[in-house]
This record gives structure tokens, sequence and C-alpha cells, in this order.
């Protein structure tokens, strides 16, 4: 895959409960449970290749980023993997377990 497309990813977060935390398609944290909303968590689905621009609402052209990448992101089809992970919240995780 080249380096103006994301990778699509569906790897977890280590340590955290896979059915709450997972990584988006750039390699961004978001949590499961928080879709459609703004924080740092939160994640939208987005369509690969922009529904605006032809793009299918079909599983191969569709993933999860972060909110705010998404945002970032928009109708943007050549947008790379370190742009979408330069654009994310950056979240790091201590011992403390949240209970999300």
């Amino acid at each position: 895959m080249s380096s103006s497309s994301p990778p699509r990813s569906r790897s977890g977060v280590p340590s955290r409960h896979p059915e709450r935390w997972r990584k988006d398609a750039a390699g961004n944290i978001v949590c499961k449970r928080f879709c459609n909303c703004q924080s740092c968590l939160c994640f939208e689905y987005d369509h690969i290749i922009p529904y605006s621009k032809g793009g299918e609402s079909v599983v191969e052209n569709c993933q999860i980023l972060q909110t705010r990448v998404n945002r970032f992101k928009a109708d943007k089809d050549q947008v790379g993997t370190t742009q979408l992970q330069g654009f994310s919240c950056d979240i790091k995780f201590t011992g403390i377990m949240l209970q999300i």
C-alpha cells in the first residue's frame, strides 16, 4: 500500500480491553463506545475515497478515524498516514484503567 493512503488497521491497544479500545486506520487510539462525538477518544466512519468524489459506501472503502483526524481529512483522498497521525490527539495511557 502506498504512503498516500492509510493502512486499514484493526489492531488493539496493548494492556487495554479489546472490546473497548482499538486503533483507527492511522494507528490513533479510539474508544469503541464513543462514535460521532468530539472528544479525543471518539471516532467517525470515513470514506477512504470521499463520498463527494464518487467513493462508495462499501466495506472496502470505509474505515474508522479519530473524529479530529476525520475532520482534518474531510474530502481529501490523498492524505498519508503520517499526516493523519500528526493531526490526532496524542493519547498516552498510564497504569490506571479508565472505567469506560
